[in-house]
């Protein structure tokens, strides 16, 4: 495969519109934005929300439009396979997620927007707000090393609250019947052993909770020269992720406290 099989199609003006509606209703915040480094592309990594579509073109649209860093989001398999809607997920910069395709961006020097959770981290069941779901995945560490590529971590926060959830597929995970279905090989490959089925929420429309997203300074793959080095990177970048999602929580909570402040005030 070369880079000529691979055609970019990231519109700008689409992503733009897109999250033009998605910055008006959540109103996002973002922080730590003198880490980043427009200049010299890189893998953003962090964590996937609930149904993976509210947050997503808010930070690849403010990533392009304020920073110039244009960015190719590594999405799963299964959008690919939508007619009508594999063309949108193309338009905004995705692309699907196997190497080679990833490669070919990394050569015309796009930043990667990667999910380590992929597909199973979108799909929330109850409980399992910001959690990471990274399983044993190795694959973006190892693109990135071979490119050359530093990792630019960064957190996502509001889009894991924005449903409640009315029905929980753990409940028909549980079920012999369906477990009876999914002993057919072909239906549980279809459906990854159930880990594409999402649960059902109680609303459509989704809550008005403020987004805030976090940028943390870029960290150096240079040093991994051993399968146990990138065990425990990988180990310590997710631990790191888990730990600024608690302290942008907090920040959260501050800063509504003083806006509610403010407001009394002007008021």
């Amino acid at each position: 495969m070369t880079d000529k099989t691979l055609k970019i199609r990231h519109n700008a003006k689409l992503i733009r519109l897109i999250s033009s509606l998605q910055r008006f209703y959540f109103r996002p915040t973002f922080l730590g934005t003198e880490n980043l480094v427009p200049h010299k592309p890189a893998m953003y990594v962090g964590n996937h929300t609930i149904y993976g579509v509210l947050d997503s073109p808010i930070l690849i649209d403010y990533l392009f439009t304020e920073h110039k860093i244009a960015v190719v989001s590594l999405a799963d398999h299964m959008h690919f396979h939508i007619p009508v809607w594999k063309e949108v997920v193309k338009r905004v910069g995705g692309i699907d997620g196997v190497q080679e395709y990833a490669k070919a961006a990394m050569r015309q020097g796009y930043s990667i927007l990667v999910f380590p959770g992929g597909g199973r981290e979108v799909i929330k069941r109850k409980g399992e707000a910001y959690q990471l779901i990274w399983k044993q995945r190795f694959g973006f560490l190892k693109l990135a090393q071979e490119f050359g590529y530093e990792i630019a971590p960064f957190v996502a926060l509001g889009g894991d609250e924005v449903f409640d959830l009315a029905f929980d597929v753990n409940v028909l995970l549980q079920q012999k019947w369906f477990n009876k279905i999914l002993s057919n090989p072909k239906i549980d490959r279809f459906l990854r052993h159930g880990e594409v089925i999402p649960s059902i929420p109680k609303h459509i429309i989704p809550k008005r909770i403020p987004f805030y997203f976090k940028f943390m300074p870029r960290l150096a793959i240079d040093q991994i020269e051993t399968m146990d080095d990138m065990i425990l990177f990988r180990d310590q970048l997710q631990q790191l992720i888990y730990t600024e999602i608690e302290a942008l929580k907090s920040y959260r909570a501050q800063d509504a406290g003083l806006k509610d402040t403010n407001s009394k005030y002007s008021g």
